[in-house]
């Protein structure tokens, strides 16, 4: 009886069938890594706009505006700040801000434009509410 020494072919094909798999495993993961990346930093992006959106409503209530006539004084100047540029190398964003219904309650929302589908769009509803230091 002949005592085999090495490899046979057929299990070095096998042996590459079996790490062309796990490779293709870690490629998936990667890639999955990096679109939750890109969500996180998109969501970061929301959060800041939200959060200056807020900002610019708590100025223009210092100048004691009513909580009526706040999201007009600052709309389009907020809009143009965050929304201007179309181009975004991830996706295009577009927000507006509306009156809650309680009393100076503010809704902004802003809306992740995926470019592929209307269908995958992402908004977001940021929920706050000032005090009414006019009583209006």
């Amino acid at each position: 009886m002949k005592h085999q020494q090495g490899f046979s072919l057929i299990e070095v094909l096998i042996a590459l069938v079996v790490l062309a798999f796990g490779l293709m495993g870690v490629a998936a993961m990667q890639m999955k890594a990096l679109q939750s990346a890109t969500e996180g930093y998109q969501r970061s992006v929301v959060t800041l706009a939200a959060v200056d959106a807020q900002e610019r409503l708590w100025a223009q209530l210092a100048q004691e505006t009513s909580c009526d006539d706040m999201v007009d004084n600052i709309l389009s100047d907020w809009q143009s700040s965050w929304f201007a540029d179309s181009d975004t190398p991830i996706r295009h964003f577009s927000g507006d801000i509306e009156l809650g219904t309680a009393e100076c309650e503010f809704n902004i929302l802003i809306t992740l434009n995926d470019n592929d589908s209307a269908s995958t769009d992402e908004t977001f509803t940021y929920t706050f509410r000032l005090p009414d230091l006019l009583g209006n």
